[in-house]
């Protein structure tokens, strides 16, 4: 008994191993340098939040003050644990994670859990999907206890306001 953790832990650093040699090492094509950039390719910094994304992110910071680390623009995979029955292959589910992000991201100090997800909404596309999109984001945190708020950024937020959209006022 004392050996089968060390046995069991050598088992799965082999098989994740091996399953990260199978997924990363065979979508390099042959012949290609991870160092060099192909000629003629530049790149320049963009902006990471719009005019009104900035204005929000500051009311946000002053609403959450202490109670919550604030973080924006962050991939979902990176705030959720995917967890999936064996022989389950969640390349998919992990392709769809790989795609999106959290615009604000409040994390719990002590804890260091995503307690909320303040998504800022954008204008949708008359060429996208009727809300295939939206409909994974919203289940993939209600599944792992996240409050997920919904905010306009064409509406004018104040503190005050975002204290009561967030229900972070104290309790009397």
């Amino acid at each position: 008994m004392d050996l089968l953790y060390p046995i069991l832990g050598i088992g799965a650093l082999v098989f994740l191993g091996s399953l990260a040699w199978e997924t990363f090492g065979r979508r390099r094509a042959p012949g290609t340098s991870s160092g060099s950039l192909p000629s003629g390719m530049t790149f320049a910094a963009k902006p990471l939040l719009t005019d009104q994304e900035v204005q929000l992110y500051n009311l946000l910071r002053l609403a959450v003050e202490d109670r919550y680390l604030l973080f924006t623009q962050i991939p979902l995979w990176s705030l959720l644990d995917l967890r999936v029955p064996s022989g389950t292959p969640p390349v998919e589910t992990l392709r769809e994670l790989a795609l999106k992000r959290a615009t604000f991201v409040l994390v719990h100090p002590g804890s260091r859990l995503v307690e909320k997800v303040v998504q800022v909404e954008r204008p949708v596309a008359e060429d996208a999907q009727d809300g295939v999109p939206d409909s994974m984001f919203d289940a993939v945190f209600r599944a792992a206890g996240v409050q997920l708020i919904r905010l306009s950024p064409f509406h004018a937020y104040t503190v005050p306001g975002l204290v009561t959209v967030l229900d972070l006022a104290d309790p009397d």
